[in-house]
């Protein structure tokens, strides 16, 4: 199993903050940074928008992004029996056909470590929204973070209804950084508008609360985890996906 980690609205994130912190969680699990690299586009492409991933050492990824001739990458570790990788860690922004956000894909840890690295994040980098969840691959859990390849995880999920809000060759509008949430994961990285969503005549914070869905943790004076147990969230999505809450809620959905 995988835990995968995705935060959107990044665009205040320079390069050189996302590289330290990807280096800071590798080193603080353990993990080898054995390779890592950066889309380049083509200049002889055959297609306007082509491009290839450069594969470069950790050293000459540092300076390029020092220099600002890079804005996004990847870094990661192998190891035998995980594919594509046994770690990863990329920053994207909106070159590419892609859209600004980081994703980490890691072996399954701790709620302990995983809090940890909640707050590691949360002091280095800047975005408006975050979700955590779990997956049996490595492959899932990355293309889950953008919606491609109609990867989904709970059978009440439409991931073809994320795909849409997001922005690049979609031009979503984006309605997960402030009025809506993806759907509810076990740990839910929300910012203040996402508190103030109305639910039932509630506002979300309190209705959380008021209905004991779990619990609210200040990370600082913009974001908020929202923690809920695994056996909560279906009850809770039906609630909120039939309130018009949850982008990705796959209307009339039935348990059979």
């Amino acid at each position: 199993m995988y835990t995968g980690i995705s935060l959107y609205g990044t665009e205040q994130t320079n390069a050189s903050s996302a590289l330290s912190l990807g280096v800071s969680i590798f080193e603080s699990l353990g993990f080898s940074i054995v390779g890592c690299g950066y889309n380049k586009y083509l200049k002889n492409g055959d297609h306007k928008g082509d491009h290839d991933f450069v594969d470069v050492t950790l050293p000459e990824l540092e300076n390029a992004v020092s220099s600002g001739e890079v804005n996004s990458f990847r870094i990661y570790d192998e190891k035998a029996g995980h594919t594509p990788w046994c770690a990863s860690f990329g920053l994207s922004t909106n070159d590419f056909g892609s859209f600004h956000h980081i994703d980490i894909q890691l072996p399954i840890i701790t709620d302990d470590i995983l809090n940890s690295i909640i707050r590691k994040i949360t002091s280095s980098v800047s975005f408006e929204y975050g979700i955590i969840y779990k997956c049996d691959k490595a492959s899932k859990a990355f293309y889950y973070s953008t919606g491609d390849n109609l990867v989904s995880i709970y059978p009440y999920e439409n991931p073809s209804l994320f795909k849409r809000d997001t922005p690049g060759r979609f031009n979503g509008v984006e309605t997960y950084r402030h009025s809506k949430l993806r759907m509810i994961y076990p740990f839910n990285l929300i910012n203040r508008q996402h508190l103030n969503i109305q639910v039932d005549g509630l506002t979300l914070d309190k209705w959380i609360i008021g209905n004991n869905f779990g619990e609210l943790i200040k990370l600082n004076d913009e974001l908020w985890c929202w923690a809920i147990d695994e056996q909560l969230i279906e009850p809770a999505s039906k609630i909120l996906g039939d309130a018009g809450v949850l982008i990705s809620w796959k209307q009339n959905f039935s348990k059979k």
